[in-house]
């Protein structure tokens, strides 16, 4: 709410107005610092806007560089109702005929038959075991029951092996033991009350012709690299050969970030960050990363347009497909080294780039540093300015104060002699 001010009652003159008048000219400079300060967070704005587009090129870059993502091994069953298979550390291309003679089997124990789950199953302590752990619960008066003795094996902090569940069937309430792990190794062993339900077997087939067991469905040390997961009994083949599809889509995600970042450099270079040459600057760097040798551990060299990308006159970055497949199909390992080599791979030389730019400390860093130094400036001459304009405006106040005051007076001296002017006339 505006301040209520007699300034000008006496005089009649608008003095609110004429003051609103000059000080609109005084705060002229303060309109000019508030300007450069919007200007200033714009640019900051773009270059958050700049770096935000280039680490997300550098996260894509790190993925191409690698091994474990770009170019890894997938591994295919040729019947996944027979078994499934995946890769993990260590694959290599590979085949194997494999033959599923037997499943895995946990071995599972009943007890005798209560008429329900509160029934009591007597106290005293209970022994359980199974593969290499063993541990003991006790049951007293508190948890004397079938209930209790199925919480206390459960709730055993000695107990990673064995899980105990009731079922209530014909003839009473059972309580079931079931190892965790299949296999023989992992066979049960439980008080006199608990009888077999299902034995414990091992899973059994034949690689390439030579026999072999595993404890679990779940087959990880026979393959390396190679983890199967048997299914039922019956035959089929596994083989591991390099992810070309991923390959493929981890390259259009880099095209696509690329081609995101350049189009970004060109529309702040034509308008909010025009006259600064640091976009342009780091799309010429990029580019001659395109044309640098890359040397291959067999000790041939490519460049990035080997291996099928691509420049086309606007300088959008494209991958030409016949280039690709033709890499991909006949020099594959040259193809993936040449992108992950730590060395002198094509990530590695990106990455260098890239880094230089978006690191903490970086060129993008300190042009906002900068611009964040002039803001705080800015902002310094502005709490002054302001300070020395209210000064101002107090002195204007109180300089028309005392003009209203002497005009007033002026005028009633006016229309005092007017009025014994006009009494002499009478």
């Amino acid at each position: 709410m505006p301040a209520i001010t007699s300034a000008g009652v006496g005089s009649g003159i608008d003095i609110e107005s004429l003051l609103t008048n000059l000080m609109e000219v005084e705060r002229a400079p303060l309109n000019a610092m508030n300007q450069r300060k919007s200007a200033i967070s714009v640019q900051i704005s773009a270059y958050g806007q700049l770096k935000s587009n280039m680490s997300a090129l550098e996260d894509i870059v790190e993925k191409l560089g690698d091994s474990t993502k770009f170019g890894d091994y997938v591994a295919t069953s040729s019947d996944e109702e027979v078994f499934t298979a995946t890769t993990t550390t260590g694959a290599i291309a590979e085949q194997h005929d494999i033959e599923v003679l037997s499943l895995a089997q946990n071995h599972r124990m009943t007890s005798a038959s209560f008429a329900d789950s509160a029934t009591e199953v007597g106290t005293g302590s209970y022994a359980f075991s199974s593969g290499d752990e063993s541990f003991s619960v006790t049951i007293d008066t508190a948890n004397n029951s079938l209930k209790g003795l199925r919480d206390a094996i459960n709730d055993s902090a000695d107990n990673t092996s064995i899980s105990a569940s009731i079922i209530n069937v014909d003839g009473g309430s059972r309580l079931v033991l079931t190892a965790k792990e299949g296999g023989t190794a992992n066979t049960i062993t439980a008080p006199a009350m608990f009888s077999d339900l299902t034995t414990a077997t091992d899973a059994t087939f034949e690689i390439d012709g030579f026999m072999t067991t595993s404890s679990s469905n779940t087959v990880a040390d026979v393959i390396p690299g190679v983890t199967l997961q048997l299914k039922s009994v019956g035959e089929a083949s596994v083989a591991t050969e390099r992810d070309v599809e991923t390959i493929k889509e981890n390259l259009d995600e880099f095209v696509a970030a690329y081609n995101t970042l350049s189009t970004s450099i060109s529309a702040l270079s034509e308008g909010t960050l025009s006259g600064d040459s640091l976009g342009r600057g780091f799309l010429n760097k990029i580019r001659q990363e395109f044309f640098s040798e890359i040397a291959l551990d067999n000790g041939d060299t490519l460049t990035a347009f080997d291996l099928g990308l691509t420049f086309d006159k606007e300088g959008t970055l494209s991958i030409d497909s016949d280039t690709f497949e033709e890499m991909t199909t006949e020099n594959l390992e040259s193809f993936i080294n040449a992108f992950t080599d730590i060395e002198s791979g094509l990530s590695t030389k990106l990455e260098d780039t890239l880094s230089v730019y978006t690191q903490a400390g970086g060129f993008i860093d300190n042009r906002t540093d900068g611009l964040d130094s002039r803001s705080d400036s800015i902002d310094t001459q502005i709490e002054r300015l302001e300070v020395r304009l209210e000064s101002i405006e107090a002195r204007y106040r109180r300089q028309f104060t005392v003009m209203d005051q002497m005009v007033a007076q002026l005028q009633a001296g006016s229309d005092y002699l007017n009025s014994q002017l006009s009494s002499l006339d009478n």
